[in-house]
């Protein structure tokens, strides 16, 4: 029954990887569930479009990908102007849950049967019935009087009560003693015991894909690599990537491998620097000052190979900016010095009883858990969910290197440490076997106009999980729409699960175990 729904679905469109399915309002609901519990597909993300210039409707997009397939089913639902609703999905498959709060704040699409109706991305003093991804949407056409002081228009936000015997509430934020931006997590507690802990984010919004539309494909990469300054690679090469398909243009085995010498780096850098930083969240203040001197020396070596420490400006649409492979030697021995170090530093921090204590059996994430939120990256392959993009979407190079995802099956901070530390090694190795080769191909190829109402998707790997963009061209060429989809929207829900039941002052450990961004949730 439900193959012959998606059977009888419009397939707007087949390019690559990916295949549109437009379907009635009555089987969206069958089709994403049939998706999801009989082919094990996981929701990869979910978002609307403002394409009333095409055809006077919104569309609501959802993107899934079946385990051993690369192969991406876009399940499509227009939705007319007006009759601004579409059925939820969240009851059925709870990775849905925040995609559809954020579809409904920036779009006025109502998901009819959501079980939590309220705002998410904006907070109390933003407008009521103001919806900026709406092309009709400007923010000169908002009446200044709706942001007065007065209670006209403003929403407001109540928090979750839990009720019983001995429970408490601990607010935490929105302001925090470090340099991080703002997010409020407010803890029910019974003595030091987490019983229920409601984040709330967003306070920062930035309001990154509406300036995507304002500027044009090319200019979107600086912007691209502004929205999390840890991913900022992944980020723009996703992006790029994207662009990329929708051009139709492919880029050089040079460029390719420049590009994934550099992600591998970024994942480097980063999951050194995230151990030695679960070392202060148990004060172990050895461990974390080697971690931050090994990330120190690579980041270093970031700003010598290509004139960035987070390697800003080396990716452009068409291939990359720079010959980082001129930089062999510098490159080998850096990477041979830090393989040194950072194997120094694990049997340090493995070897001290008292700080592998303090992880082990802390703030665990159960399997089912992360697959029904759809988490990923380090998070869900720590709690033993197999999905790394580099291997269930290749791209790049990565189809030619031999690797493995990591997984492991405890789910706790031990688990998330454990796996960073495998996949650094794992960087290593691949850094290695990508300088042994010499590629063929321009840094660049020409690009070319971007057809009118194109779309495609990129995506990447980054050092917290997959980060996924998606881009549509106007009748003109240029950006319609632009979605983005970081791996802290994905990872920020799952974190009151995995501190259930641990006490308070675990609390900073377990956050920084996931390495959650604020700036890369809250676009």
């Amino acid at each position: 029954m439900m193959e012959g729904i998606l059977r009888k679905a419009k397939r707007t469109a087949e390019q690559g990887n990916e295949v549109y399915l437009e379907v009635a309002r009555e089987d969206f609901k069958k089709s994403c569930v049939f998706l999801y519990e009989k082919k094990r597909a996981f929701l990869r993300l979910m978002f609307a479009a403002d394409e009333r210039e095409t055809g006077g409707e919104f569309k609501i997009y959802s993107v899934f990908s079946v385990p051993g397939k690369d192969r991406f089913y876009i399940v499509v639902l227009p939705v007319e102007e007006g009759s601004p609703t579409f059925p939820s999905i969240t009851s059925s498959i709870p990775a849905a849950h925040w995609y559809e709060r954020e579809i409904r704040d920036m779009f006025g699409l109502v998901p009819e049967g959501h079980p939590d109706p309220r705002r998410l991305i904006f907070h109390d003093s933003f407008p009521a019935d103001s919806h900026p991804l709406r092309k009709d949407w400007s923010l000169s056409g908002m009446d200044k009087k709706e942001w007065g002081e007065g209670t006209a228009g403003k929403v407001p936000y109540r928090f979750m009560e839990v009720e019983g015997e001995g429970i408490y509430e601990i607010p935490v934020g929105p302001v925090h003693a470090g340099i991080i931006e703002p997010g409020h997590f407010r803890f029910s507690a019974v003595g030091e015991t987490i019983f229920f802990l409601e984040p709330r984010l967003f306070y920062t919004h930035k309001g990154t894909e509406k300036h995507f539309e304002k500027i044009g494909f090319p200019e979107g990469v600086r912007l691209s690599e502004r929205v999390s300054g840890t991913s900022s690679f992944s980020h723009s090469a996703a992006y790029c990537m994207a662009v990329e398909k929708a051009m139709g243009i492919e880029i050089s085995e040079n460029a390719k491998a420049a590009r994934t010498l550099l992600l591998e780096f970024e994942r480097l850098y980063n999951h050194i620097g995230d151990i030695g930083n679960m070392c202060a969240g148990t004060g172990f203040a050895v461990g974390y000052a080697k971690g931050a001197l090994v990330k120190e020396e690579l980041m270093q070596l970031n700003e010598r190979i290509t004139g960035h420490r987070y390697l800003r400006g080396m990716n452009v649409i068409g291939g990359v900016s720079k010959d980082i492979f001129r930089h062999r030697d510098d490159i080998l021995s850096t990477a041979e010095r830090a393989t040194r170090e950072y194997k120094e530093m694990m049997k340090l921090i493995l070897g001290t009883v008292s700080h592998v204590e303090r992880l082990e059996n802390t703030g665990i994430l159960s399997r089912e858990i992360a697959l029904k939120l759809g988490v990923t990256g380090v998070a869900a392959r720590a709690s033993g969910v197999n999905d790394d993009i580099r291997k269930s979407h290749p791209h790049l190079l990565y189809d030619k290197l031999l690797f493995e995802p990591h997984t492991m099956a405890k789910g706790d901070v031990f688990a998330r440490m454990m796996i960073r530390a495998e996949e650094a090694e794992c960087s290593l190795s691949m850094i290695d076997a990508l300088l042994e080769s010499n590629y063929r191909g321009d840094l660049t190829v020409g690009v070319r106009a971007i057809p009118p109402y194109a779309s495609a998707l990129g995506y990447a790997e980054t050092p917290r999980g997959s980060v996924f963009y998606w881009v549509m061209s106007d009748k003109e060429g240029r950006p319609l729409r632009v979605k983005l989809r970081s791996p802290s929207f994905c990872n920020w829900p799952a974190v009151p699960f995995a501190v259930h039941g641990n006490i308070v002052p675990d609390f900073p450990l377990c956050n920084k175990s996931f390495n959650l961004s604020y700036s890369g949730c809250d676009m």
